[in-house]
């Protein structure tokens, strides 16, 4: 459900493939067990929409850009 997008401005991120949603390498380095938990209930809100969707699959929107804060 994720994959790492490395930007050319630098820095690497795990992005989302449904939503483009991104969680900084950085981030996951510093505090795996946060950032897991994060992931973890990100992909868990994917599950439950697609739960209780009404028919038909869920429509992503087109990944934005992300800008890299220090």
């Amino acid at each position: 459900m994720y994959t790492t997008t490395r930007k050319m401005a630098g820095g690497t991120f795990m992005t989302c493939k449904d939503c483009g949603h991104a969680i900084s390498m950085d981030k996951i380095c510093e505090k795996p067990i946060q950032s897991a938990t994060d992931m973890l209930k990100h992909m868990a809100a994917h599950n439950a929409s697609r739960s209780f969707a009404p028919f038909g699959p869920v429509i992503r929107p087109e990944p934005e850009a992300v800008p890299y804060l220090n």
